[in-house]
């Protein structure tokens, strides 16, 4: 419970998203995502291999270290936001 009140308060992990567009982005697990296309309405866009789409919202965005951007989402649940 205490890790979630910190994270909640603590300040955000992308500050400018614009710094985020046409980075890589890994999963929980370390898997390879894609690379993310835009940002809008609190998702980022990624696209990946064989043209899938997946909005995924920023709160799920766990890190990111200038060249990637890592989720907090594991390879296996990224599907639920595969869009089109």
């Amino acid at each position: 419970m205490a890790k979630k009140m910190q994270k909640a308060f603590s300040e955000p992990v992308v500050l400018n998203w614009d710094r985020v567009i046409h980075k890589n982005a890994r999963t929980k697990d370390g898997e390879p995502l894609g690379y993310i296309a835009s940002e809008y309405d609190g998702f980022i866009l990624i696209l990946s291999s064989g043209s899938r789409e997946h909005r995924i919202p920023k709160s799920h965005v766990e890190a990111f270290d200038g060249s990637q951007v890592f989720l907090d989402l594991e390879f296996g649940e990224v599907s639920q936001y595969i869009i089109g």
